[in-house]
């Protein structure tokens, strides 16, 4: 029986409910941003996971407030995306070398910016939050 690769990536929803904005990224050699989102190893868990990838990527320390959406993804039938709303509990803004920059929006902006459609219930928490 062949062996069948399955991958769990997370997606930080990083709000600043100060501005009421949510914190975006765009990797070197990519032509749009995402949410700050990596993919979770086999030994790690969920939570460690998440704020292991966005300190690696923004530099910023994040509280974890809990998964708000989860859906298996529309490009690749292997893949199931889950997406956490965090906030920012520490540290300083410092990229990894492969990330060109990250940006502070207002929630009107994510679909122009990130080139996609979000789910519905996703697009409308995303407003409900950022806007």
């Amino acid at each position: 029986m062949e062996e069948q690769n399955f991958c769990i990536k997370i997606k930080g929803i990083i709000f600043n409910p100060s501005v009421k904005k949510i914190l975006i990224g765009k990797r070197k050699g990519d032509e749009f941003y995402s949410f700050v989102d990596g993919e979770l190893k086999d030994d790690e868990e969920l939570n460690s996971s998440l704020k292991r990838i966005i300190q690696e990527r923004t530099g910023y320390i994040v509280s974890n407030l809990g998964a708000v959406f989860a859906e298996r993804s529309q490009k690749r039938d292997d893949r199931l995306n889950i997406y956490f709303l965090c906030e920012i509990k520490g540290g300083k803004e410092k990229l990894a070398e492969y990330v060109k920059e990250i940006k502070w929006i207002k929630a009107n902006e994510i679909e122009k910016l990130i080139n996609e459609t979000l789910p519905k219930r996703l697009k409308e928490y995303v407003e409900s939050i950022a806007s």
